[in-house]
């Protein structure tokens, strides 16, 4: 008796013709011949079409889908990934191979092979989110200027000399400088009145600075907030002085 070809099968004896071999159905495939019933596609994979004779015919599940069950005979029958997860490789045979989003991301759809980047100016301190709003605006005083970040502390520091006082703000230049005649001298701050006055003997006549310069040898300044040279009074005749910053 003759073997019935790879792709085909026979279930019924005292057959008498190459005809009576059955094409595998969906579902199924079979690389050996002779046989009398056909093989699974593995779970992570489906066939659609009919008399396969190997299992590299039968299709993967796409990223982000996975399927547990063997013989699936459509595309359909490859369930997605949840929001919240994702998959970067095909073929996949169980919801837990499903992952969650890493921190400073989210996946806000199904079936996705990678998750989004929270935005700029946006933070993310949670895995397996799944919506947009997870991501926490960066607090005043920072501000975040790269896609995907995962703390608050990722957000960066309005430097010395500057501060900013609302929250999701996305780039240095949303730090405000502190006027003329302040300075500050600390980074990651907050509100106006962090500025600093310069205090007698000195002033600033640039904004943004973290420190105050001081009033040249031979001159004095008796007054804080001061933003020129002009404000520093010279020394009277008969007086000198040979120090910087000097309040009389």
């Amino acid at each position: 008796c003759k073997s019935c070809p790879i792709g085909k099968f026979n279930d019924q004896t005292a057959q008498d013709d190459v005809a009576d071999c059955k094409a595998c159905p969906v579902g199924l495939y079979n690389d050996q011949t002779g046989l009398s019933v056909c093989k699974n596609c593995a779970v992570g994979r489906y066939n659609d079409d009919t008399g396969l004779d190997d299992a590299a015919n039968c299709k993967a599940c796409g990223t982000g889908k996975y399927n547990s069950q063997v013989a699936q005979t459509e595309e359909a029958a490859c369930d997605d990934c949840a929001i919240g997860k994702y998959h970067n490789s095909a073929a996949q045979d169980s919801e837990g191979d499903c992952i969650l989003c890493e921190t400073g991301k989210y996946a806000d759809q199904v079936a996705q092979s990678a998750c989004k980047n929270c935005a700029v100016g946006f933070f993310n301190a949670h895995s397996g989110q799944d919506e947009a709003s997870d991501c926490d605006s960066c607090p005043v005083g920072r501000y975040g200027d790269q896609v995907g970040r995962s703390a608050a502390s990722e957000c960066k520091e309005c430097g010395a000399g500057t501060y900013n006082n609302q929250v999701g703000q996305d780039a240095a230049s949303d730090c405000i400088n502190c006027g003329i005649g302040k300075f500050l001298d600390q980074t990651g701050q907050d509100a106006e009145a962090d500025c600093k006055v310069c205090v007698e003997g000195r002033y600033q006549d640039t904004a943004g600075q973290s420190s105050c310069k001081a009033c040249a040898a031979g001159h004095y300044n008796t007054q804080t907030a001061q933003d020129a040279a002009s404000d520093c009074t010279a020394c009277g005749t008969g007086k000198y002085s040979d120090q910087t910053a000097q309040t009389s």
